[in-house]
């Protein structure tokens, strides 16, 4: 019997979880003996009996790190320490600890700042702190701030030329490009990189040659690809640089399943994985692990997809890799759906929220750390302002007081310490009267912006019901009075004698004008939402959407029971904000498929909207009204909207609404 893993909401309880199952499949793993190819040239094709092995690797204090950190407790200030950070910051790269990375940058470039030689020294130091700050944001998903972090980088190695860590910190901009699907741009900083700095840096040269194979495969340029692949591969045999001819084989696996060989692709990330866990590769490994779970799901795998996925997300959060976090559960949520199981879907999607917010908030404290130390600076100059007047104004006291005799100078330190003292006193109940200020107008801030929220809830609700109310009124104007007339005066037109034309066509007119205006009354009435079920009307919605052919629609309501018990009014608006939805699927997504997920849980009702379509930059594309209408209406039921999107991988739409719990 298949172990089932219960997913929960909160982080900690999710990883304790899933920790025992990935446990229990570890021992089922290495209870069955697994072959490994012994040679990577092999090109060998994973037999069917094959056991498919994972493993968490857990992040230690290596023994080969010891020396740094023992290093570290009595290096000088200045080129000691930043030597350290350098080599630290370039290890934790290459196994992917994405917080390590930035901790040692963030100290490097801070120290730099503090370090009291020439602005060229200076320049030299912060183009390689720049650049490790990029590959960390990168490895965040924080790819603007990395575009920036580099460019900053180019900058520095410029001005005191630099050119290792010029040619660098062009291809960790290429990278970064890269990531936001900008492949054409990706090319060209690459090839413009290459013909500049080639010849003199081949390792770097070899990173270059990988990511232009990599921009090429964006681009489906499959033969174009294979050519840089190869020349990348071959440079990095020649160097016996066995990492990066692993990560090469990996990108080769990824042409072989863009060719559609499945065989191949499946063959070559199961066994570079494996060689890159022998030779402690770890980032080669959870990635490549991340890979094959993609192509499990593609290929129908979902309960060795789901695995894998599991696997690849513990690593990730080992290393507080936000990026593979992002990509493992976003496949992982679509594998829960197809395989029905929306409970643990739902709390994987809700993690995915929660890693989405917190690369938002990451960007948000960069920010914010930015403006501090500008602010830091703005202190510093105006605290040496303030001493130097401070030393003036000293100065100026010291001679006058040399003219005063020893006698006076006793009598004024007499009077002046208690004066002192009473200065003191008082200062002491100034600060503390300007603390009880600062509170009390804290709390008062906070009474004024609860009742503001109150008051706003209770116009909301008042707009909603009086323009319901204003429907009915009109409705029920047209019907009765409007509707009536024309009815009289069609009765009397029919009883009269004569049975020209135009009586009959007048007639005809009155008939249409009436049956438009009963059309009309009963539109503005909204009693479909009394007379059937949300879910019914919602599925029928749906019907006859996807009747064309055109557009398969997946509805999924759970519990059905309570989806529909739910607010007649928040049954309207978001039966709305799906038509928007529907909408702008057709009109701009170029969709196959759509998958609608309705859920109700404790007090929160969730809309999960997705479609496979070309979708779109986010930060680039511009509202228009159907998505104003979206986060017009989502806000006035006081929900949470998040919209995630990349160019060729569909469109994910979240919305979560407060509802009041059902009585028993």
């Amino acid at each position: 019997m298949k172990p089932k893993v219960l997913y929960s909401i909160t982080h900690t309880l999710y990883r304790s979880i899933l920790l025992k199952h990935l446990l229990w499949m570890l021992f089922i793993c290495f209870a069955v003996p697994c072959t490994i190819a012994q040679e990577i040239e092999d090109d060998p094709i994973i037999p069917e009996e094959q056991v498919i092995t994972f493993s968490t690797i857990r992040i230690e204090k290596q023994e080969s790190l010891e020396p740094y950190y023992e290093a570290l407790k009595t290096a000088t200030f200045g080129t000691q320490r930043f030597s350290i950070f350098e080599q630290l910051a370039e290890h934790h790269s290459k196994t992917g600890n994405t917080d390590s990375i930035l901790h040692y940058a963030t100290l490097y470039e801070k120290e730099i700042g503090n370090w009291d030689k020439p602005e060229d020294d200076k320049n030299r130091n912060y183009a390689k702190a720049h650049y490790f700050m990029g590959v960390g944001s990168s490895f965040n998903g924080i790819f603007d701030k990395a575009i920036e972090w580099h460019i900053k980088g180019i900058q520095a190695a410029n001005t005191v030329g630099a050119k290792e860590y010029e040619y660098r910190n062009k291809i960790g901009l290429a990278r970064a490009n890269l990531k936001k699907i900008n492949s054409d741009k990706a090319i060209a900083i690459s090839e413009e990189a290459l013909a500049e700095f080639a010849l003199e840096f081949k390792p770097i040269t070899n990173e270059a040659l990988i990511i232009l194979g990599d921009a090429h495969l964006q681009k489906k340029n499959y033969g174009q690809a294979e050519t840089y692949y190869e020349e990348a591969k071959e440079m990095a045999q020649s160097q016996q640089d066995l990492e990066t001819e692993l990560a090469i084989r990996l990108k080769q696996g990824q042409l072989a399943e863009g060719l559609n060989d499945i065989d191949k692709a499946m063959a070559d990330y199961e066994t570079i994985r494996n060689l890159a866990l022998k030779e402690g590769f770890t980032a080669i490994y959870f990635e490549g692990t991340l890979l094959l779970g993609k192509l499990y799901f593609k290929e129908g795998y979902y309960e060795q997809a789901n695995i894998a996925l599991s696997f690849a997300y513990i690593n990730a959060i080992d290393r507080e890799n936000l990026e593979f976090q992002r990509d493992a559960l976003s496949v992982q949520a679509r594998c829960y759906a197809k395989m029905n199981d929306y409970e643990n879907g739902y709390a994987v999607i809700t993690q995915l929220l929660n890693v989405i917010g917190e690369i938002n908030s990451k960007q948000q404290q960069t920010i914010i750390k930015e403006l501090e130390v500008q602010y830091e600076t703005v202190e510093k100059e105006q605290e040496i302002t303030s001493l130097e007047e401070a030393k003036i104004v000293r100065e100026a006291e010291l001679s006058r007081q040399k003219t005063i005799k020893n006698a006076f100078l006793i009598g004024f330190f007499i009077i002046l310490i208690p004066i002192m003292a009473l200065l003191y006193t008082y200062y002491q109940k100034i600060q503390a009267q300007s603390e009880l200020s600062k509170k009390q107008e804290e709390i008062n801030a906070q009474k004024v912006a609860a009742l503001k929220q109150e008051q706003e809830l209770n116009l909301i609700k008042a707009s909603i019901e009086g323009q319901d109310e204003e429907r009915k009124r009109i409705a029920q104007e047209l019907h009765d009075s409007i509707g009536g007339n024309l009815a009289g005066i069609k009765l009397q037109l029919a009883s009269m004698d004569d049975n020209s034309t135009a009586l009959s066509n007048i007639g005809s007119q009155l008939d249409e004008t009436y049956q438009l205006v009963r059309d009309i009354s009963h539109t503005l009435i909204p009693k479909k939402f009394k007379q059937n079920a949300f879910t019914k009307l919602v599925a029928e919605y749906v019907k006859s959407i996807s009747g064309t052919g055109e557009l398969t629609i997946g509805f999924h309501p759970y519990p059905e029971k309570l989806v529909n018990q739910i607010d007649e009014n928040i049954q309207m608006e978001l039966f709305k904000v799906i038509q928007e939805l529907m909408t702008n699927t057709l009109k701009h997504a170029d969709a196959t498929n759509v998958e609608i997920h309705l859920n109700v849980i404790g007090e929160e009702l969730s809309l999960l909207f997705e479609d496979n379509g070309k979708g779109f930059d986010v930060e680039k594309t511009s509202k228009g009204i159907g998505s104003d209408n979206i986060q017009h209406r989502v806000a006035q039921l006081n929900g949470q909207l998040s919209i995630d999107s990349q160019l060729e991988r569909g469109t994910v739409v979240a919305i979560e609404i407060p509802i009041k719990p059902f009585q028993a």
